[in-house]
């Protein structure tokens, strides 16, 4: 891999010390052969850093509210790394973030994304994602979709999964559409350039779940469980 430009190499993004993580880590969600999920570390930042900088979406499509993913190399490492680091700080049985590392033979090729707020009770959450530009049109985005909902319906109880899309990101709708959720509306959205955004949402209850082919294996689950507060 190529080290990253100026100060942003992979040390410049190491774990720092001292930094509050959860405790109970879901070390793998296979759900194809070579191809698993692993809950983001900090040493996996530089790896992520890289592939998000090469491209994650196609020229002129609005995918994320936040332009992390657009300026130079090191723009775009430090806001991956920032939000990471974030999202573990501010973690809590109440509210929390979950970031999974993509890998597939054994690269880092996107993120897949949970979260929640009142899980115990609510059994709800919400996924989002990004892929690297290059491993567009494989397949690779509705299989980790369906990975992880699956894992979570299976292991963790949940009952609905939510998710939206903006205006012209066909890939992300199709990804829904395969996975088996369902139209639930629209809203406006100020983005980060300060303009509306029409936000189409969607919806899936565990039951209407169109699973992956191939079985999905957890690895870890017991010990989040306990750190989500549903045992």
């Amino acid at each position: 891999m190529r080290s990253l430009p100026g100060r942003w190499s992979r040390s410049s993004i190491a774990p720092r010390r001292n930094h509050r993580q959860p405790t109970g880590l879901l070390e793998e969600i296979v759900f194809s052969c070579r191809n698993n999920l692993t809950q983001s570390r900090e040493t996996d930042y530089p790896e992520l850093a890289e592939t998000a900088g090469a491209g994650v979406r196609p020229d002129g499509v609005f995918a994320f509210l936040v332009d992390w993913d657009t300026g130079s190399a090191e723009q775009v490492a430090r806001s991956l790394a920032q939000y990471h680091w974030r999202t573990r700080g501010e973690f809590s049985t109440e509210g929390w973030t979950i970031e999974f590392a993509v890998r597939a033979q054994g690269r880092i090729i996107g993120v897949q994304g949970v979260s929640s707020t009142s899980f115990p009770r609510t059994r709800s959450v919400s996924t989002g994602s990004w892929l690297a530009r290059s491993e567009h049109g494989k397949g690779y985005g509705t299989r980790m979709r369906a990975a992880l909902v699956t894992a979570f319906a299976d292991h963790f109880g949940a009952e609905t999964f939510h998710t939206g899309y903006f205006i012209g990101n066909d890939a992300s709708r199709r990804v829904s559409e395969k996975v088996g959720y369902r139209p639930n509306g629209e809203h406006t959205i100020i983005a980060q350039d300060g303009n509306a955004h029409l936000e189409y949402r969607a919806v899936l209850s565990a039951d209407k779940i169109v699973r992956p082919p191939d079985p999905v294996e957890v690895t870890g689950a017991e010990a989040v469980r306990r750190f989500l507060g549903i045992d």
